[in-house]
């Protein structure tokens, strides 16, 4: 879809047209942001539901798999912090999955 742009016919409409552009690009990253923070809770969730056998599905399963992510998603979400990589975490923190999966390989390795 193009851009209609014949609206803008000052300097004035310009500066309009940027800062609507500026506040949009800033509302879907925040979307963008807060859909990133919920990949390891879905992963962590369809990892789960491919070991639990098809008979015992259902409401109880379905509950334990939707609080899991939860708890995933709220560990992974930033909150009141200013933002940060998803797989590297704070620099000061050490978090974040790669830090977390290199310890894992050093703990299989034994050192």
């Amino acid at each position: 879809m193009p851009y209609r742009t014949s609206n803008i016919n000052s300097l004035e409409a310009l500066m309009r047209e940027q800062f609507i552009v500026r506040e949009r690009l800033k509302s879907r990253q925040g979307l963008i942001r807060d859909k990133m923070h919920q990949i390891p809770g879905e992963l962590a969730a369809a990892g789960a539901n491919s070991f639990i056998p098809k008979i015992l599905r259902g409401k109880v399963s379905d509950a334990a798999l939707n609080g899991g992510k939860k708890l995933i998603n709220w560990y992974f979400s930033p909150g009141d912090q200013p933002a940060k990589s998803l797989l590297s975490g704070g620099i000061k923190k050490g978090g974040g999955i790669l830090n977390g999966v290199k310890t894992v390989f050093k703990m299989l390795r034994g050192k």
